[in-house]
């Protein structure tokens, strides 16, 4: 089976200089595969979602999705946040 996602020594940290938020993660996911991040909050699961969907770049090492490395916002991701982030005083169209 092919791998749909790869980490190749990945870490993050959200501010230049600052914390680790995860430091050198290795996996891949093959194609068709299902996999659960379980942990505590603030052990890095959301993290882990944002770098593959795109939403946030690595500040060292790679992640590839579908054989391509990530540069930006993926379409073939999804991702549905713990808290609403839709605005309030607009319609739901316009949250869209």
């Amino acid at each position: 089976m092919n791998t749909f996602v790869q980490f190749e020594n990945v870490s993050l940290a959200y501010q230049e200089g600052g914390p680790l938020a995860i430091e050198d993660v290795s996996l891949k996911i093959r194609e068709n595969e299902f996999i659960a991040v379980v942990g505590p909050s603030g052990c890095g699961k959301s993290t882990l979602m944002k770098l593959v969907s795109g939403l946030r770049l690595p500040s060292a090492g790679n992640v590839q999705v579908n054989n391509r490395e990530v540069g930006g916002p993926q379409k073939c991701v999804g991702m549905a946040f713990q808290a609403s982030n839709m605005l309030p005083w607009r319609t739901t169209l316009q949250n869209v």
